[in-house]
């Protein structure tokens, strides 16, 4: 049986200092400069251009994971956030623009969690595949109870095993917005066996028939060399 554990990181108390942007500051010289230009807005915050400092954004999302909630110190005000969408370039990959959201920390949001699997490997060196459905499963609750990720154990699980969204292990605070009975992964035949098998067989058969096609060329000669005698 799967096991199934929630990946909760919460990183709490975090501060990142922000700087309203203003008109002149182009974005690509703020990113030569080291900062990540984006937007900051809310229910009862209007939306103000925002320049972040890189490596300060990209330490918190290692520690924490892009579902993070924390709070941003820009001028004389602290705002609990949450990063609502990230922009990457295509190429580096690298963040290019934040949109960062106000939140409530007494009312309920909606968040995307991402589902991470543990023992994939253990799985695909057998003879049998993972095939995956779901990336995410969309939760509602209190931000400081939505966790980072979700952790699924699959070592272990046999063809024709399958795990839904209902099997996920979920916090009592949150809901669960997805249809649970969706698939998020199953466990399938390796078709790249059957594809080496069906190339064995393949192969197998044409040895036979050139094996044929020289047996049957060696009686011609035979029975030729014979009838010139």
């Amino acid at each position: 049986m799967a096991k199934y554990e929630r990946g909760v990181k919460q990183v709490r108390n975090k501060i990142i200092n922000a700087n309203i942007r203003t008109q002149n500051l182009k974005a690509n010289r703020l990113r030569r400069q080291g900062y990540i230009p984006g937007v900051v807005y809310g229910k009862e915050t209007q939306a103000t251009p925002i320049m972040i400092e890189n490596k300060s954004l990209n330490r918190l999302l290692r520690e924490a994971g892009h579902n993070v909630f924390f709070e941003l110190a820009m001028e004389d005000e602290v705002k609990p956030v949450r990063l609502r969408e990230i922009q990457r370039d295509p190429v580096t990959k690298d963040i290019i623009h934040i949109d960062a959201q106000v939140i409530n920390r007494n009312e309920k949001i909606k968040a995307k969690v991402p589902i991470k699997l543990e023992g994939a490997f253990d799985v695909e060196k057998r003879a049998v595949a993972l095939q995956r459905q779901k990336d995410f499963v969309e939760v509602e609750g209190l931000a400081e109870h939505i966790p980072s990720h979700i952790n699924v154990l699959v070592r272990g699980l046999k063809q024709g095993d399958s795990i839904r969204v209902a099997d996920l292990e979920i916090s009592e605070e949150l809901s669960i917005i997805d249809n649970t009975e969706e698939i998020v992964l199953s466990i399938v035949r390796n078709s790249r066996l059957d594809l080496d098998q069906e190339s064995k067989i393949q192969e197998n058969t044409t040895s036979e028939i050139q094996r044929d096609e020289d047996e049957n060329g060696k009686a011609e000669e035979a029975h030729d060399q014979e009838s010139k005698e």
